[in-house]
């Protein structure tokens, strides 16, 4: 059996399909939170544990009788222990299950407070720099505080002393995202011609290459390591191909035959609405998940058809969702004159479940503002 703890959001219901499909037990440990369709998924074929994670473990009653009631699982897969105070306390109340090996889902943020990294990012690359001065400050800055709290989590789950495994990921992308991230990028250049505001990218960020995860990604990367017998590790997980953000913006703006039409404004301010990315030290080697987990990584082709696919029917299946990210783009792009017409727009291009988008091919001599 294996127990996830979180598993609700665009890499975590990835992993629990993936776990499921490979014929695990699985027992999910959150707030029962009804994302999406995870209900529709899982409530049938996963064993729920309800809790609030930031409430802690040790006061959670359905996680104790599930702990009276299994004496070992075969893998734990923690989504939720962002720092090394959750991470200490998930070690001390979970090791009874004496599990085979700890996985834990790491972000690429670890390398953000890491000592000057080389391109691509290793997984060695992950070193607290010597001058304390510098990473305290680091961990002090807005920009830093969730690689520091990340990598302190990694390093708590190393010193327990439990076989475990890091994936580290990168921006994740696919369906079911509940930081609405590239829904509201989707929305925003579907309907560019009509909105005609300009994408918001800050000058540091317009040449930065970076790496993107698809949470299908994450799930094949569990479930290898589980078949494996895997331990010990860490891995980059992450798609083959590399991005700027005007490059992302690009692809989606072509896929939707806007590719003449978007265009960005490069002097926008420091605290513009830009929601990609989040991680600012590169791009992700994955040549050794590659070798030691047979790691093939979902085609970026792929991807984009699946991911915009999946939000395209969600504006008429998740009404909840598709309000929120109307809302987010309401707030902090869409002016009032403009908010029901694009709402009106939204509901006139929704698929029907058995529709799918077909990309785009650009053509090779398209002139972009991008």
């Amino acid at each position: 059996s294996v127990l996830v703890l979180g598993g609700q959001g665009v890499a975590g219901s990835a992993t629990l399909t993936a776990l499921l499909d490979s014929e695990f037990q699985v027992s999910a440990l959150n707030d029962d939170t009804a994302h999406y369709d995870y209900h529709d998924l899982f409530k049938e074929k996963v064993e729920s544990i309800v809790c609030e994670r930031s409430a802690g473990l040790d006061g959670c009653s359905p996680l104790q009788t599930f702990l009276s009631s299994n004496k070992k699982v075969k893998a734990i897969v923690d989504f939720t222990s962002t720092n090394k105070k959750m991470m200490e306390e998930a070690v001390r109340v979970l090791t009874p299950l004496k599990p085979d090996v700890y996985i834990l889902v790491s972000s690429a943020a670890v390398y953000d407070v890491s000592d000057n990294p080389k391109q691509p990012l290793q997984e060695s690359a992950a070193v607290r720099p010597v001058d304390q001065t510098l990473e305290e400050n680091q961990s002090k800055m807005n920009d830093h505080a969730v690689g520091h709290d990340m990598l302190s989590a990694e390093e708590a789950l190393v010193e327990s002393g439990l076989p475990h495994v890091i994936l580290r990921c990168g921006d994740l992308i696919g369906p079911r995202d509940t930081t609405y991230r590239w829904w509201q990028y989707q929305v925003w250049l579907e309907h560019f011609e009509m909105l005609d505001i300009a994408i918001p990218v800050r000058s540091e960020l317009k040449d930065l290459q970076y790496s993107f995860t698809y949470g299908d990604d994450v799930g094949k990367a569990v479930v290898s390591v589980i078949k494996k017998g895997v331990v010990n590790g860490v891995y980059n997980i992450a798609i083959e191909k590399l991005f700027t953000f005007p490059h992302f913006l690009l692809e989606l703006c072509t896929f939707y035959g806007n590719g003449g039409v978007c265009w960005a404004d490069y002097n926008a301010a420091d605290d513009a609405y830009s929601l990609y990315p989040t991680n600012f030290k590169g791009t992700l080697s994955i040549e050794r998940a590659k070798q030691d987990l047979d790691f093939v990584p979902t085609s970026w082709e792929d991807v984009l058809r699946d991911t915009t696919t999946f939000y395209q029917t969600a504006i008429h299946n998740h009404s909840q969702e598709r309000d929120i990210v109307l809302s987010r783009l309401s707030e902090n792009v869409v002016p009032a004159p403009l908010q029901d017409p694009l709402k009106e727009a939204v509901l006139a291009v929704g698929l029907g479940e058995d529709q799918v988008l077909e990309l785009e091919k650009p053509e090779s001599d398209n002139k972009v503002e991008l």
